[in-house]
């Protein structure tokens, strides 16, 4: 199956939209990758919004090319704050991503029957649920309720200043495409997202996070992808490593890795960020 970017959508968040629903298919054994790849079967979507109170919906029609037009398509809704549409926001990719995986497997006449383990979830370990920001306001009482306790809290004291852990993400190498750029830069955003100081250098008290890819072909259409992120101290002595490995289709890694590459990035994250407590943690 090749998947095309959805009309009407930004032309680099549909990129990545694409990229991403590949690596979700393959969790019910789909071999998916972006067109223009050649393949039997070819998906395409047409994208609107519309206004939603606070947020915006993303509406995705998903259609099998070729198929008679009166055929339903695949619709998923996804709702979101208006900044994360604005910014393109992995969240918002991902999340349209994995709704749309088991639809587009049911369109074609593979419907899910199992718990999904996609590459991206393999290779990243999770699933991403859209969660909005909590609503400010408190809820007012319901009529006749008498409040339990009418004094006031005493103000916390202020805490310390926790120290700010500085990280350097190396250029990673051994991809092909656009793929070193993309873990690069997918592996920044989840760091920076995770209240670290990502720095451009590696130098005085910066921990360091060096990633390398290595293809290795199965067959003429697969490939092991196996990432390996290497996190150093600032001394620059090795404190661990994690290693993602997955089969993935070898026309899909010669396309943009965008979307792929921060699903990977963001999953390995959650290893370097244990790896980085341990050692900041560990008795001197």
């Amino acid at each position: 199956m090749a998947i095309s970017p959805p009309r009407n959508m930004p032309p680099e968040m549909g990129e990545r939209v694409a990229a991403a629903l590949a690596i979700e298919l393959q969790s019910y054994g789909i071999l998916a990758t972006v067109a223009p790849a050649e393949a039997p079967i070819q998906v395409d979507g047409v994208m609107s919004t519309r206004d939603a109170g606070m947020s915006i919906e993303v509406q995705t029609d998903w259609r099998v090319r070729g198929r008679p037009r009166t055929d339903e398509p695949a619709t998923v809704k996804t709702r979101a704050p208006p900044e994360d549409y604005a910014e393109q926001a992995e969240r918002l990719v991902s999340r349209i991503a994995q709704q749309a995986a088991p639809r587009i497997a049911t369109l074609i006449g593979k419907p899910p029957n199992f718990i999904p383990r996609a590459p991206g979830q393999v290779a990243a370990g999770i699933t991403i649920p859209y969660e909005f920001p909590p609503d400010p306001a408190a809820a007012p009482p319901p009529d006749g309720a008498v409040p339990t306790s009418t004094t006031v809290p005493t103000p916390a004291a202020a805490k310390p200043a926790e120290p700010q852990v500085k990280v350097f993400v190396a250029a990673v190498t051994g991809a092909p495409s656009d793929g070193n750029r993309q873990l690069t830069s997918g592996m920044r955003r989840a760091l920076g997202s995770s209240k670290l100081v990502i720095v451009d250098q590696a130098e005085g008290e910066a921990f360091s996070v060096v990633g390398t890819v290595t293809l290795t072909p199965i067959d003429d259409r697969m490939a092991r992808l196996v990432v390996k992120w290497i996190v150093k101290d600032p001394a620059g002595k090795n404190i661990g490593d994690i290693d993602q490995s997955n089969p993935v289709p070898l026309a899909a890694t010669k396309g943009s890795w965008a979307g792929f590459g921060d699903i990977v990035a963001t999953a390995a994250s959650e290893g370097v960020l244990e790896l980085l407590e341990k050692a900041i943690n560990k008795p001197r």
